[in-house]
């Protein structure tokens, strides 16, 4: 296998979908690129992007180059981009890329522009880590030619700890990208007028947290804002919250999602994109997005039904272990790999 992967900035070493790497190489042999630090590499990758006419990316343009000479002079049998959307230039090369090339398609279909459809219809193999648009990127790829994974989880390293959660309840809220800010911010204003003992932590970028849509919690008496945790930090974080509170406009795998599973951490969030691929609707209760009315009695039936509340809590951490623990995704990519090569 050869395998190109970004480090995603803001996460430990605990999160993102570049945790797969670990578990394929004890797998099989393997060889990982990714970007590389220091001046040299940004200058290189930069070279080479304007070689081809592109603005360079610096040390993720020499990543592609990596990966382009591996799969020229390596012995892979297969080759996987694990953030497709970063590399789609990769796919320049090929009127149709070889089947043994697979990458995996993070944005849902809305986010997708017709110029990036046209280079992601070069790919010959895909897979995707929710089910609603299989159809829509099959319609691109090829039909039968695209795998759904879940997203995995570090359930080793986030897990509930009893002892740390917090009463009365804190509520936690994380992320920016796709979210539901308006929906997020009536619900916190309505719950801490409805039930005062309610206090929300919120973990959104310091740049972020003055958007139009925030502006409004950033004085609040019931607001904690958090940014720039540690893997240490954030893990506590989910074990000190009583439920993670996300509303969301569109959603394919969201790492808040699974990190909150694997911490046993119920989670209230709206019924949308890949959200029932990671138990909305089965293991937690989802709600219709903008539904603010049908949110807020959720939370406050979570907070008047402590024993549901522990009942959903270990049907989440459940849910994890047996679906998203990082061991049993990496097997499932491997299966993967062999179907899409073919």
């Amino acid at each position: 296998m050869l395998l190109l992967y970004d480090k995603i900035g803001w996460f430990g070493s605990h999160t993102g979908y570049e945790q797969l790497t670990s578990f394929i190489t004890n797998r099989c042999k393997c060889s990982v690129i990714s970007p590389r630090r220091g001046p040299m590499a940004r200058y290189l990758g930069s070279t080479y992007a304007r070689m081809h006419g592109r603005m360079g990316r610096g040390a993720i343009d020499f990543s592609e180059l990596e990966f382009r000479l591996g799969r020229q002079l390596g012995r892979h049998d297969r080759s996987h981009i694990l953030y497709l959307e970063h590399h789609l230039n990769l796919l320049r090369s090929w009127p149709k890329a070889p089947p043994n090339l697979m990458g995996t398609i993070h944005l849902p279909a809305a986010d997708w522009k017709p110029e990036r459809l046209a280079l992601l219809s070069r790919l010959s193999s895909a897979m995707v880590l929710y089910q609603k648009d299989i159809s829509y990127f099959e319609n691109h790829v090829g039909k039968g030619r695209v795998k759904f994974i879940h997203h995995g989880a570090d359930t080793g390293f986030f897990k509930p700890d009893p002892a740390k959660l917090q009463m009365p309840p804190r509520i936690l809220y994380s992320g920016v990208y796709l979210r539901n800010e308006p929906m997020l911010v009536q619900v916190i204003k309505r719950l801490a007028e409805k039930v005062s003992a309610l206090r929300f932590d919120l973990l959104v970028p310091q740049h972020h947290r003055n958007s139009p849509a925030l502006a409004p919690l950033l004085q609040h008496p019931a607001v904690t804002w958090h940014a720039g945790l540690n893997d240490e930090e954030l893990r506590a974080l989910y074990q000190r919250s009583y439920l993670m509170l996300l509303p969301m406009n569109n959603s394919g795998a969201n790492t808040a999602v699974v990190e909150a599973l694997a911490s046993g951490l119920p989670i209230v969030t709206t019924d949308v994109g890949g959200i029932r691929d990671y138990g909305g609707g089965t293991v937690f209760p989802v709600i219709a997005n903008n539904d603010e009315a049908g949110m807020i009695a959720l939370v406050e039936k979570y907070v008047s039904e402590p024993a549901w509340h522990h009942e959903t809590a270990k049907r989440c951490r459940q849910f994890a272990e047996a679906t998203l623990a990082w061991p049993l995704v990496a097997e499932k990519h491997l299966r993967a790999y062999q179907e899409l090569s073919a």
